[in-house]
């Protein structure tokens, strides 16, 4: 998998300009990429180039009020990113400046709500698998549906990040014994997933599909490449991902918003509980193997992912009745 390098900084304008490329160096030293963090900041500075006074470049309560002044239609989660990034760019700033205003983690009544992800049935997970085989090639890609619909099957039963999947190259793809290199994710970290033989055959098939139309696919080459044989983008990805829920008849939920491509990984991880529960296994050896295969160094972060949905409940509430059922009485004494 390629690891794309950190966002090159673009010249800053403002007096705090060398403070907040600083403040980057220190995080990416500390192992986040920040990338749209860094884009995010940048916009930042190119505001606070005429209001700071180049003698004395202090952000005060007034500067940090007209920073987080909303911004045309922008929702309140998107405000709440910029308000969490600003509260860590004044705290880096106050370090050697005190009289840096901090905003408070409600300032302007800015609060971040918790999202709660749209997982897929059972039945709509099977529409949506169909509806990947099925999509079409388009005139100047038609490889189309085989590199869109086998990446969103992919992320689909596997959980990976749509980062990991667009930026895989074929020398992390082991076709003989199934299985995956993932490296350079999430905070550099790097492992080794398992594939199912099904899976494994549909990537040989777009790997068999695309080298006739982009030739020979090198240990670098993209395993899901756009047109001119570059990885395609996420963009491209979640628009596949919105047309092909159309095409399996999903509906969108309340607020015309649909289900979000990072929620397939949600769904994965739901799914591979709820199989486990049905197939008697013992979870405590399962949970950490499945924690691993989404990257994370523990169940803490993997929790996020495991939603109680409406099959799970069944089968958790048979699991324990079956176990533990003759100590549950009605509250009766016999």
């Amino acid at each position: 998998m390629r690891t794309p390098g950190p966002p090159r900084l673009t010249p800053c304008g403002s007096p705090l300009a060398p403070e907040i490329h600083r403040c980057l160096q220190c995080q990416r030293a500390a192992g986040y990429r920040y990338g749209e963090e860094a884009r995010a900041l940048q916009g930042l500075d190119r505001c606070l180039a005429d209001p700071l006074a180049p003698d004395e470049p202090v952000l005060t309560p007034d500067l940090v009020r007209a920073s987080l002044a909303r911004r045309g239609t922008e929702s309140e989660t998107t405000r709440g990113h910029r308000l969490s990034l600003l509260r860590q760019l004044c705290r880096f700033l106050a370090l050697t400046e005190p009289r840096t205003a901090i905003p408070a983690p409600r300032c302007l009544g800015i609060q971040r709500r918790l999202f709660v992800p749209r997982g897929l049935t059972r039945a709509e997970g099977r529409r949506f698998l169909r509806a990947c085989v099925a999509y079409p090639g388009r005139p100047g890609f038609p490889l189309r549906g085989v590199v869109h619909g086998t990446a969103l099957i992919r992320l689909y039963l596997t959980g990976r990040r749509v980062g990991e999947a667009v930026h895989l190259t074929g020398g992390d793809v082991d076709l003989a014994r199934g299985g995956l290199h993932i490296r350079g994710a999430k905070f550099g970290k790097a492992r080794r997933v398992p594939l199912a033989a099904d899976l494994t055959a549909r990537l040989a098939r777009g790997h068999a599909a695309v080298e006739p139309a982009l030739g020979p696919r090198g240990p670098d080459a993209p395993v899901f490449p756009g047109p001119t044989g570059q990885p395609c983008a996420i963009d491209v990805v979640r628009y596949a991902f919105r047309k092909l829920l159309a095409a399996a008849g999903i509906p969108r939920r309340r607020g015309d918003r649909g289900p979000r491509l990072h929620d397939l990984r949600h769904r994965c991880a739901s799914l591979r509980l709820l199989l486990g529960c049905e197939q008697a296994a013992d979870l405590g050896a399962q949970l950490p193997l499945l924690a691993t295969s989404l990257g994370h160094v523990g169940l803490t972060s993997s929790q996020r992912y495991l939603q109680l949905t409406a099959d799970l409940l069944g089968e958790v509430t048979r699991r324990h009745q079956a176990r533990f059922g003759s100590l549950i009485t009605d509250g009766r004494t016999p």
